[in-house]
């Protein structure tokens, strides 16, 4: 199942809700009785029994939608605003792992999953504008298969890694990569890669069934409709198992995120004429395979 989290204009309420086999979005919330969870997060944290609720509901929606045509709680994607899926506890965000994407920017591979932490104030849905900070001159994109996690867990083995897992989604690991260069080369990341609206997440969460092997899928961005980045995540140098296990032990809950790095094709790495670097007025579509398309418009900061 996709699952996701929107809202009807002119309310900002949020509400839960599926995206159904003809496009169209269950408005879960409506329905929302004991059984069924009232948020996305609700229905991670409630485990098995409630997800199965909303595996249930669904099933009944589109048998219903076949008798009768149109229900009142199902609704054309074009008339809802989608919004964040859910603010996570926490993301972990890995660097350099894929082997070409190291090679383009000079840097060497890790030889365990390199990781920070992508703070969720960073956080902005799909369709929302990227914001271009004006003290970085090298606004660049990264294309990343996100993990969420399913369970409150701690140093899960290698090989039990599916059992933590509850789905995936698609994060464009924003970052200003003369700030990060400056950064590191004092043994740090944190400004280059956690200004606001630094990190598009969405636009919705795929279930871990409809994904059977997160290592075969096609990863494209396009910035204005030109290709940028086109690789398959099964190039991942530290795969997702490795990533599971290796990051439990800071202890995970239900709902927090791992984000598996990118491939090449970014700004950084680009030698022809021009530049590749964001600009206002550019289009970031970020697409994977069997999980969607996450598109966001860059603008400058409303601040700074």
């Amino acid at each position: 199942m996709k699952l996701l989290t929107f809202r009807l204009p002119p309310s900002r309420r949020e509400r839960f809700g599926a995206l159904l086999s003809n496009g169209q979005v269950l408005d879960i919330t409506m329905l929302a009785d004991a059984a069924l969870p009232s948020s996305l997060l609700w229905c991670i944290q409630g485990g098995e029994p409630a997800l199965q609720a909303v595996r249930d509901v669904v099933a009944d929606t589109e048998g219903a939608l076949k008798a009768s045509g149109g229900l009142p709680y199902v609704l054309r994607l074009d008339e809802v605003r989608i919004r964040l899926p859910y603010v996570p506890g926490k993301i972990v965000a890995l660097g350099r792992n894929y082997g070409e994407h190291v090679a383009e920017t000079g840097s060497a591979a890790p030889g365990i999953p390199n990781a920070f932490m992508k703070l969720t104030s960073s956080l902005v849905a799909h369709g929302e504008a990227i914001r271009k900070p004006g003290w970085t001159r090298k606004l660049d994109y990264e294309n990343e298969l996100v993990t969420v996690i399913g369970s409150d867990c701690m140093n899960v083995p290698e090989d039990r890694w599916e059992e933590a897992v509850f789905g995936y989604t698609i994060m464009n690991d924003v970052s200003a990569r003369d700030v990060q260069l400056q950064e590191r080369g004092d043994g740090n990341i944190l400004v280059g890669k956690n200004f606001p609206a630094a990190a598009p997440l969405g636009p919705w969460i795929v279930t871990k069934d409809e994904v059977p092997d997160p290592h075969a899928l096609r990863l494209v961005t396009r910035v204005n409709g030109a290709v940028r980045q086109n690789a398959s995540t099964g190039s991942q140098i530290h795969r997702i198992p490795k990533q599971v296990s290796w990051y439990s032990r800071l202890g995970f809950q239900a709902g927090d995120m791992i984000s598996s790095g990118t491939p090449a094709g970014v700004a950084m790495g680009y030698r022809g004429p021009g530049s590749w670097y964001l600009k206002q007025g550019d289009v970031v579509e970020c697409e994977l395979a069997g999980i969607g398309v996450l598109r966001n418009p860059v603008r400058r900061a409303l601040k700074g």
